[in-house]
């Protein structure tokens, strides 16, 4: 409904159902405000995804555009990443595009590998375009973060050309009789260690015939950390092609708990396939 109770005053009413909804205000709406002379520009945005830097952190280093005013640019930050929303008032799409891009080209030039991707992009998805684009696969072995690495990656349609499987190796046994993990290795340095994940992605990579290998060993908790090892330390594994084999150390917060712990150690593993894969293709 479109009435007007009074001069000067105009109300649109539309149903709650989302659907009902949208297409009303694209079949009535916006003609009708585009005939009252509004919606002659409008407001494009696009957002950036950064991985591997805090918000406060990425809001120094483009602290200068955040004090313009076309296009704008606001940092945010959930679900452990940061982004920045580019928007800009337009008479097109094309107009807008012309605007945002080379701020976008900027910023991404000052974060480097810290950006991965606009809009809709995840790093699953992202991971999976660098694989495919290569033609390689991946597999992965999983401790703390019980499967929610490899969900994070089937969570992407057609991933099954690229992700071969995995294995959620909870038990120490697990480790030893199906990943080959070095025994002493286990004993002497513990299951949440650099080299057992190193040597858990080798397990997986052989076991699995896959290019990449990708592992996560920690401590989620809430409980089994030590002062040495504490609550939110994990370490991810990676083994790729010609013999490259590494990891990383993270120290998680625990303030969000542990299934907060869990998921950024499994984004913190695509992550760091991510990177490599972008160092391997430079």
């Amino acid at each position: 409904m479109i009435w007007q109770p009074q001069p000067g005053l105009t109300l649109l009413t539309f149903p709650g159902i989302p659907r009902e909804l949208y297409l009303m205000w694209s079949e009535t709406a916006i003609p009708f405000l585009c005939a009252q002379g509004w919606g002659n520009t409008r407001i494009y945005s696009r957002s950036m995804r950064f991985w591997g830097i805090p918000e406060s952190t990425l809001a120094e280093k483009v602290a200068p555009f955040l004090h313009q005013t076309s296009p704008t640019v606001a940092p945010y930050a959930g679900g452990g990443e940061a982004r920045l929303r580019l928007s800009v008032k337009a008479a097109s799409e094309t107009e807008a595009n012309e605007i945002l891009e080379p701020v976008q080209q900027e910023i991404q030039a000052l974060c480097g590998l810290n950006y991965y991707g606009l809009d809709g992009d995840s790093l699953a998805s992202v991971v999976g375009k660098l694989l495919q684009e290569r033609s390689e696969t991946v597999s992965v072995a999983e401790s703390c973060t019980g499967g929610g690495l490899g969900q994070k990656i089937t969570n992407i349609s057609g991933s099954s050309q690229y992700f071969w499987g995995g294995v959620i190796a909870y038990n120490n046994q697990v480790k030893l009789q199906l990943l080959k993990v070095d025994p002493e290795i286990l004993e002497t340095q513990g299951a949440v260690s650099a080299l057992v994940a190193e040597q858990m992605a080798v397990g997986i990579k052989t076991l699995l015939r896959t290019d990449w290998g990708l592992s996560v060993t920690g401590i989620a908790g809430p409980g089994g950390g030590t002062d040495t090892k504490p609550v939110g330390l994990v370490y991810v594994g990676i083994a790729g092609p010609q013999s490259l084999v590494s990891h990383r150390e993270y120290r998680i917060s625990v303030s969000q708990g542990r299934d907060w712990i869990r998921d950024v150690s499994a984004s913190n593993a695509l992550d760091l396939l991510r990177r490599y894969l972008l160092d391997a293709s430079a």
